[in-house]
C-alpha cells in the first residue's frame, strides 16, 4: 500500500527534477493562465501532462492516485447537472465537462510541481532574486499545501490501522485532531521563520 502523501515530492533524476525551480514555477503559472484563458485545448493540456509524467517516470496509477482530491468536487459538478435537469433548468453539459477537465488539468499540473520541487529548492532560488523574507513566506505558502496532505495522510493510516472505518465518524473526529497539527506545524514553521530573520 502506497502511504505517500499528495503532493510530495519524489525522488529523481529526469530533466524536470533538474530544471530550475524558478522556471518550473513560471511555467505553473503559465500552463494555469492557458488553462483559464484558453480552455478549447485542455484535453491537449492534459494529454501533454499524462506524458509528461509518463516521461519522467510517474505511473498512470501515481498520476490517478494524485487526482484524488477533486472527485468530490467532479461528482458535485455532475450532480447538479443532473439535478438541473430534473428541474428542467438551463444547463450545458459542454460547460460542466469543461470546468472538470480543467480542474483534472491543474491538477496534473499542480502535482507535476510539487513532484519534481523540493521546499528547499524553490526557497534557495527564490531567494536569488527576491528578499529573504518574501522569499520564505512565498515558499512556506506554495509548500503548506503538500504539508496538510502529509498530515491528513498520516492521521488517516492511523485511524485505519486503530481498525477506524470509513464514514462521518472518521471525519469528525479527525478533523480537530488535523486543525491542531495543522496549527502546531505551522507554528513551528513561523518561529523557524522568525529565528532566520
Amino acid at each position: 500500500m502506497d502511504i505517500r502523501p499528495l503532493f510530495s515530492y519524489r525522488r529523481g533524476t529526469s530533466f524536470l527534477h533538474r530544471m530550475s525551480p524558478l522556471l518550473k514555477l513560471l511555467f505553473l503559472f503559465g500552463f494555469t493562465a492557458l488553462i483559464f484563458f484558453f480552455p478549447n485545448y485542455v484535453q491537449v493540456y492534459s494529454v501533454f501532462f499524462i506524458l509528461l509524467a509518463r516521461f519522467i517516470g510517474f505511473s498512470l496509477l501515481d498520476q490517478l492516485r494524485d487526482l484524488k482530491p477533486i472527485i468530490p468536487y467532479c461528482l458535485l459538478l455532475v450532480s447538479l447537472h443532473i439535478f438541473s435537469l430534473l428541474i428542467k433548468a438551463e444547463s450545458d453539459i459542454k460547460d460542466s465537462g469543461f470546468l472538470i477537465l480543467k480542474l483534472i488539468a491543474l491538477m496534473q499540473l499542480s502535482s507535476l510541481f510539487f513532484n519534481t520541487t523540493t521546499s528547499l529548492q524553490l526557497k534557495e532560488t527564490l531567494e536569488k532574486i527576491l528578499p529573504f523574507r518574501t522569499a520564505a513566506l512565498l515558499s512556506l505558502f506554495l509548500f503548506f499545501i503538500p504539508l496538510l496532505f502529509s498530515i491528513w495522510t498520516k492521521l488517516d493510516y492511523a485511524w485505519k490501522a486503530r481498525g477506524g472505518k470509513k464514514g462521518l465518524l472518521k471525519f469528525f473526529k479527525l478533523l480537530p485532531i488535523f486543525i491542531s497539527e495543522a496549527m502546531y506545524k505551522g507554528e513551528k514553521l513561523m518561529y523557524g521563520l522568525k529565528n532566520r530573520t
